[in-house]
């Protein structure tokens, strides 16, 4: 039986795990489906509502991830230890991953190829880390400016940047600005402000109940899928609708986001889960895994043989699958990893032990 008094709170290594189980989602329907059929031109009716509420659904799952790290990071010390090991352990992946589709026969090995592999956080293999490894390097200085605010000056920095990225920025695009659809660093440090804010003061504006948190995310989804079939079917789509700089994909967010928060969970398994699901990201989205994961293994092919609802529980049941496959490739690179950082940081400091020797 587990000493709960042992285990870290679990609300939000849980929200971790579910957010990557959206990004999977998102990216069958992106980078899957989407380079096979035109899906308001292969579903209609009810199966193409459904569709757009799933995605309306998961589009929040790169906010939520920033959210927490807004949350934790405001209040954490800076570790440049911390920010190296990112860049490691992406490189490390992103190389065993390109290495290993090399020897399945998947792709030529060559050399250009290989450097973006060992640079891939500089050359953007991953767009996500790219950004999220120039916030966290930032941190201390976002931090400094937190710590030397009060709470009115706090919420006087959130609603200039919602105003910019989420209403400015969500109507006219200026990529000069850097909001880049919620994409761009200026978007990440805006909702690490949130996180921060929360972080101090529990809530914005009005806290409520979780379950009511829980019900405006249900409530502003199914009215962001709704508005997005029927911009499908009168004007081709609006694109801007599932855009990360949304307000509602925001409020969305911040709804499930709360609603994680007032949640009490103590479990080792989920702490357990959590610490490899970043991992599945930098498996299925390595640039040439990507290509074979949706091109070789008839996953979209079987999905698009059906029809209806059938359709949809594909989508879902082969994304818990890629889910779980990728959570097993990620334990066993990490585990890999981790193993080869202690012996050479071992290595490393009897070697500098040895130097400092008489």
């Amino acid at each position: 039986m587990e000493n709960a008094n042992s285990v870290r709170d679990s609300n939000f290594e849980l929200l971790r795990i579910l957010s990557m189980v959206m990004i999977v989602v998102l990216h069958i329907g992106n980078h899957g489906l989407g380079g096979y059929i035109d899906i308001p031109v292969f579903l209609s009716g009810f199966t193409e509502v459904i569709y757009y509420f799933i995605r309306s659904l998961t589009i929040i799952a790169v906010s939520l991830y920033v959210l927490i790290s807004g949350y934790f990071l405001s209040n954490s010390k800076f570790k440049i230890t911390k920010l190296i090991n990112l860049f490691l352990e992406t490189s490390f992946f992103s190389i065993a991953i390109y290495l290993l589709n090399v020897v399945l026969g998947y792709v030529d090995l060559g050399i250009v190829a290989l450097i973006k592999s060992m640079f891939s956080v500089f050359f953007g293999e991953y767009w996500f880390v790219t950004v999220y490894f120039v916030l966290y390097a930032i941190s201390p200085f976002l931090n400094k400016l937190i710590d030397n605010i009060n709470k009115k000056e706090h919420a006087y920095l959130l609603l200039l940047s919602f105003l910019i990225s989420c209403i400015w920025q969500f109507v006219y695009v200026n990529e000069e600005i850097g909001v880049v659809g919620g994409y761009g660093l200026i978007y990440f440090m805006f909702l690490y402000f949130i996180g921060a804010y929360v972080r101090k003061y529990n809530f914005i504006i009005k806290n409520f109940n979780k379950n009511v948190y829980l019900l405006f995310y249900f409530l502003l989804a199914a009215t962001n899928g709704l508005t997005t079939y029927i911009s499908e079917i009168n004007f081709g789509g609006i694109d801007r609708l599932i855009q990360y700089n949304s307000p509602l994909i925001l409020a969305m967010s911040y709804c499930l986001f709360m609603y994680f928060k007032q949640l009490k969970i103590k479990s080792s398994k989920i702490n357990f889960v959590s610490k490899y699901v970043f991992g599945i990201y930098l498996v299925h989205e390595q640039s040439t895994f990507r290509q074979v994961l949706w091109n070789e293994f008839g996953i979209v092919e079987d999905i698009i043989s059906s029809n209806g609802m059938l359709f949809i529980v594909k989508m879902i049941g082969y994304s818990l699958i890629v889910f779980l496959f990728c959570w097993i490739v990620s334990f066993t690179i990490t585990s890999i990893y981790n193993f080869l950082y202690r012996k050479l940081s071992k290595k490393s400091t009897f070697n500098k032990i040895k130097t400092a020797a008489p």
